[in-house]
């Protein structure tokens, strides 16, 4: 969201070295700035003002401990298995064919570069990193203060120097200032080779970049397909609802697991290029076939104007309108792990 009050100044973003890649021009690349498949406007000051001018009064949102006990946590998953537990926000464990990955991981008390202004948490993580098993994998979809946390970055690589971290273009360099050695950036598309069962594919998002006014697409968003034999998992990131979804499923066939978000997208002429409200997300869950969907990004960080605990409830309805079984897309709590069974429909071509 943009804060512009609160977000670095150039001088500053110079310092932490976050100032956006360089390369060529590509179809979403105008050789300074990134764009979406669809390019959308950015929100000017003025869009902003509008907003925060008349914004509707919002119930004050409460702080919140998870519901139940976090799940117990396995040291590694093997086999066919694919194990997802929610820990907040858009930061999730994912454990498959051996591997533990990370997905934007935030255990800050802000979403935010201060640690006294900028959206404040709401909602405890349901794992601490003391918890977590030994990570192999981090991923980071884009630079917005609520999915690349630098301090949550610090505390990850004192404990797991070894991990490896695969990010979009031109945030490599501020990541590594974290401690983390061994740091690769992804074009849309691009893929790598995790291990014998696995391959990460970098995809596109409809969404955007800034860690202050003046880096505004300078660096590249991104969503994350974990491909293998048992069927693609989705973590998208951020997100609008837009043509990405089918032509990720175009390209990797019915979708075993989509992480997906639901939160921040009130009001909608501001959010909706890129956030998906709950009603987008079912259409994104039926746009890639999913098997089963769980809902990420909502109640943590009060971001936007829906109520903090519209999100899932809003989810229930927009299920219900599209005719959706209700099983196939929940919303889970901070700490459960989730066991997705392999793709039934798996591609063959």
């Amino acid at each position: 969201m943009p804060r512009p009050t609160w977000m670095l100044s150039l001088k500053t973003l110079a310092r932490c070295g976050s100032m956006g890649h360089r390369g060529p021009r590509s179809d979403h690349f105008d050789g300074e700035r990134f764009h979406n498949i669809h390019p959308k406007p950015h929100k000017s000051l003025r869009d902003i003002l509008r907003w925060q001018t008349q914004r509707a009064p919002q119930e004050p949102w409460r702080w919140q401990e998870p519901t139940a006990a976090a799940d117990p946590v396995e040291q590694r998953v093997q086999g066919e298995r694919l194990r997802v537990t929610y820990i907040n926000h858009a930061t999730l464990l994912i454990q498959q064919h051996g591997l533990n990955i990370l997905t934007d991981p935030l255990w800050g008390k802000r979403a935010s570069p201060f640690g006294f202004i900028g959206p404040k948490r709401y909602l405890a993580p349901g794992l601490s990193i003391a918890q977590l098993p030994p990570i192999d994998l981090i991923l980071v979809s884009h630079n917005h203060y609520d999915h690349l946390d630098l301090h949550s970055l610090r505390l990850l690589a004192t404990r797991f120097p070894q991990a490896r971290v695969v990010t979009g273009l031109g945030n490599a360099a501020l990541i590594r200032q974290t401690g983390f050695a061994q740091v690769e950036e992804l074009d849309w598309w691009q893929s790598l080779t995790l291990n014998e069962q696995m391959q990460l594919h970098a995809v596109p998002a409809q969404h955007w970049s800034a860690r202050a006014r003046a880096d505004t697409n300078r660096t590249l968003w991104m969503g994350f397909v974990l491909a293998s034999a048992q069927g693609p998992v989705l973590f998208p990131g951020d997100t609008g609802l837009g043509p990405e979804f089918a032509l990720i499923r175009e390209r990797f066939g019915p979708t075993r697991c989509a992480l997906l978000p639901i939160g921040a997208y009130a009001p909608r002429w501001f959010m909706r290029d890129n956030h998906m409200n709950p009603d987008d997300a079912v259409q994104a869950h039926r746009i890639l076939e999913s098997q089963r969907s769980m809902a990420i990004h909502f109640g943590t960080f009060n971001l936007s104007d829906e109520g903090q605990f519209d999100p899932p409830r809003d989810l229930r309805i927009a299920l219900e309108q599209q005719g959706v079984e209700p099983s196939s897309f929940g919303v889970p709590y901070p700490g459960q792990a989730w066991e997705f069974a392999p793709l039934t429909d798996r591609r063959t071509d």
